[in-house]
C-alpha cells in the first residue's frame, strides 16, 4: 500500500491525506509528452485485439464457477494466486470474499466467456467484495489480459462482464449500496454492494491491465463497465489499465475517493469516465478515443436515452444536494470524438450524428472538474446540464466559479463541430433553448481566467497529434509545434477549487514517500521504500521546474531510503524536491520557512 502525503493550500489552510497522489506538475498538455522514449502506452497496450491470436485456455477449473455447482458463482475467502504460465477460462462470477484476495502475476493471461441463456446464468466476471483485495501485478513488458474466449474475428463487445470492486469509503447515498443488476444474481443477490466510511480503504492493486470485449449485459439495458469501482479508497492503487471494445462505460466511479493514472477507453459504445455518488479522487493521463460504429444502443430510446460522451458525471440520479459532492479531478486527459480529423461533425451519419453528443456531459448537480487536457472531434465539447452546475461552476450568477473547473484545455474542431442553435455553440451546450443562457457559458468557457485554448490550430492531421484515429496503431503523442506539447498550469489560481497537489510519480519502484518537516527550515528529509536499486540523480526546482540547488547523485537501495537534504540559505517559498532515476521518481512539494 502506498502512502503518499498530499498537501492542498486552500483558503489559507494546510490539509494532508495518507492517499497516494496522482497529480504530477508536467509542462505539456494531454496524456503524452513529445519525447517517444516517454510514451507510457508503449509496450503493453493492444488497439487491434479482434486480430490477436492469443493462447487457447490450459486451465478450465480455477476460475470456473459454472461447473462448481454452485448457482455460478466461485468464492475465494483466503489468497488464491493463479500461475502466469497458464491461460485460464473464466465462467460464472469469481467473487473475493471479505478476507480474500485474488493475485494475479505479470504475464497471466484470462479467457472469459459468459452466457445469461444458460443455467445457471454465466456472468463470466470478477467481484472484489468489501474487505476483499485483488492484486493485479502486470509489467510494461508482461501486462495481465482479461479478453474473450472467441477466435479471432468472431470477438466482440459483452463477450464477457468486466471487474467490479465495492469498497468502504464514502458516497453520497449510503453505506450499502448495489451495483445494478446484482440484485437479481439468484445465486446472491446481495453481491456487489459497497459503501462506508473508511476514505482509506484498500482493496488492492492494479496495475498494467488489459480489459477487452467486455461489458456482458446482466439484463436488458443493465450492462457491465469495462472497471467498476464503488466507494473504493484512497488507499487503492490503479494505474496503467486499458479497457477496449467494451459494451458500456470504460471506467465507472460510484463514491470513494480512489485516484489513478495512465487510463485508456479505447472505441466502447457509451461513456468512457463516468462519476456518480460523491466520487472525489483523482486521475492524471488518460486516453479515450470513441468509434463512430460503436454507440450506446439506447441513444434515441424515449425513456431512459444515453448518448455517448467521454465524460459523464452527476451528483446522483437526482441532482441532488447530498453531501459529499462529486468532485473529482482529472488533469492530462486526451479524449478523440467520433468526428474524422479533417472532417466535420455535418459529415456524419444520422445514426451517428444522434448517438454521440458531447466530449463531457457534467449534469445533475455535478462538480466535476477537467483541466490540462485535449478535446478534438465532436459534436459539442462541453454541456453543463442543469441549473445546479450552471450555479456551481459560477456560469449562472457570473461569478467567479467556486465550485468547479473547466480550464487550461485545449479545443480543436468546435467552428466545425455542430451547427449553432438556441442550445449550443458548437464549443457549448446547455439544456434549455436558452439563447442567453448559452451566450454566458460560451463566454464563460473563453474567459481569460479559464485559460482554455479554442481552436489554435486547424482540425487536419499533423497540426494536434501524430496519428489518434488510427485503427491499428494510433499514436497520441503531441507533434512538433502542436499546442498540446506546453502550456499546462497548475497555479494556485488554476487549482484554487482542490488546491495544489504534490506532483508525485510512483509508478516503477519507489512508494510509501514522506517529506518531513513540512514546512522545513534548513533541513528536509525524504523516506520513500524502492522495490530495485539504482543511482538517482537529486535536485529541488521552483513551481515552474526551474532548479533552484543541485544535490548530486544518491545510490538508492532496495528497501526503505532515507535522504537528508541542506536547504539553508533557500529563499523561503514552496519547492518540489525531485529525485528521479532509471527506476522511479519523486516529485514531491513542499514548504521552505
Amino acid at each position: 500500500m502506498k502512502k503518499i502525503t498530499q498537501l492542498l493550500f486552500a483558503a489559507g489552510l494546510t490539509f494532508s491525506s495518507g492517499s497516494a497522489q496522482v497529480i504530477e506538475q508536467v509542462s505539456y498538455i494531454g496524456a503524452l509528452e513529445a519525447d517517444p522514449a516517454k510514451d507510457w502506452t508503449a509496450g503493453w497496450t493492444n488497439f487491434n485485439p479482434q486480430s490477436t491470436i492469443y493462447a487457447v485456455a490450459t486451465d478450465d477449473t480455477t476460475l470456473n464457477a459454472i461447473s462448481t455447482g454452485s448457482g455460478g458463482i466461485k468464492n475465494i475467502s483466503g489468497t488464491r494466486t493463479l500461475s502466469a504460465s497458464t491461460v485460464y477460462l473464466m465462467k460464472g462470477l469469481i467473487v473475493v470474499r471479505s478476507g480474500g484476495k485474488l493475485v494475479i502475476p505479470a504475464g497471466t493471461l484470462i479467457r472469459a466467456e459468459a452466457d445469461v441463456a444458460a443455467s445457471p446464468k454465466n456472468y463470466a466476471s470478477i467481484i472484489v467484495e468489501r474487505g476483499g483485495m485483488i492484486e493485479i501485478n502486470g509489467t510494461k513488458d508482461k501486462p495481465v489480459v482479461i479478453t474473450s474466449n472467441k477466435g479471432t474475428g468472431a470477438r466482440n463487445r459483452g463477450d464477457w462482464g468486466g471487474i467490479v470492486i465495492s469498497g468502504k469509503a464514502r458516497n453520497n447515498q449510503g453505506s450499502d449500496v448495489q451495483v445494478e443488476g446484482f440484485n437479481n444474481v439468484t445465486a446472491d443477490p446481495n453481491l456487489a454492494k459497497f459503501g462506508g466510511t473508511d476514505d482509506n480503504d484498500n482493496s488492492g492493486t492494479i496495475s498494467y491491465l488489459r480489459m477487452e470485449f467486455g461489458g456482458l449485459a446482466f439484463e436488458p439495458n443493465k450492462e457491465i463497465n469495462g472497471l467498476t469501482l464503488g466507494s473504493v479508497g484512497k488507499a487503492t492503487t490503479l494505474h496503467h489499465i486499458q479497457v477496449s471494445f467494451i459494451n458500456d462505460d470504460g471506467f465507472e466511479w460510484f463514491g470513494g475517493n480512489v485516484n489513478a493514472r495512465n487510463l485508456i477507453s479505447y472505441r466502447i459504445t457509451d461513456d468512457d469516465f463516468d462519476t456518480d455518488f460523491g466520487w472525489g479522487g483523482a486521475v492524471q493521463f488518460g486516453i479515450a478515443v470513441k468509434d463512430t460504429t460503436q454507440y450506446d444502443l439506447t441513444y434515441n430510446a424515449p425513456s431512459g436515452a444515453s448518448t455517448s460522451e467521454t465524460f459523464e458525471s452527476d451528483n446522483d440520479a437526482a441532482g441532488s444536494g447530498k453531501t459529499p459532492y462529486t468532485r473529482g479531478v482529472f488533469s492530462n486527459m486526451t479524449v478523440v470524438g467520433p468526428v474524422p480529423i479533417g472532417s466535420t461533425y455535418n459529415a456524419l451519419g444520422s445514426v451517428s450524428k444522434a448517438a454521440f453528443r458531447r466530449g463531457a456531459r457534467i449534469r445533475r448537480n455535478s462538480r466535476l472538474n477537467i483541466i490540462n487536457s485535449v478535446f478534438m472531434g465532436y459534436r459539442n465539447f462541453l454541456m453543463y446540464d442543469g441549473d445546479s452546475t450552471l450555479r456551481a461552476s459560477g456560469v449562472r450568477d457570473s461569478a467567479f466559479p467556486d465550485g468547479m473547473l473547466f480550464r487550461n484545455n485545449l479545443i480543436v474542431n468546435s467552428a466545425a463541430a455542430a451547427s449553432a442553435g438556441s442550445s449550443n455553440t458548437g464549443l457549448i451546450e446547455v439544456a434549455a433553448a436558452n439563447a442567453s443562457l448559452r451566450d454566458r457559458f460560451d463566454g464563460w468557457v473563453k474567459a481569460a481566467t479559464n485559460a482554455n485554448k479554442i481552436n489554435s490550430v486547424a482540425f487536419t492531421a499533423g497540426t494536434v497529434l501524430v496519428d489518434p484515429q488510427n485503427p491499428a496503431t494510433p499514436n497520441f503523442r503531441p507533434v512538433a509545434g502542436s499546442p498540446a506539447a506546453s502550456g499546462s498550469n497548475f497555479n494556485f489560481s488554476l487549482l484554487n477549487t482542490w488546491g495544489v497537489f504534490n506532483g508525485v510519480n510512483t509508478i516503477n519502484s519507489i512508494s510509501q514517500v514522506n517529506v518531513y518537516p513540512n514546512p522545513a527550515s534548513d533541513m528536509v528529509s525524504v523516506d520513500f521504500t524502492s522495490m530495485a536499486s539504482f543511482n538517482a540523480a537529486v535536485k529541488m526546482t521552483d513551481l515552474s521546474g526551474k532548479t533552484v540547488k543541485v544535490f548530486g547523485n544518491s545510490a538508492v537501495k532496495n528497501g526503505v531510503n532515507n535522504i537528508n537534504l541542506n536547504i539553508d540559505g533557500v529563499n523561503t517559498g514552496i519547492y518540489l524536491l525531485v529525485i528521479e532515476g532509471s527506476n522511479g521518481r519523486i516529485c514531491q512539494r513542499f514548504v521552505k520557512n
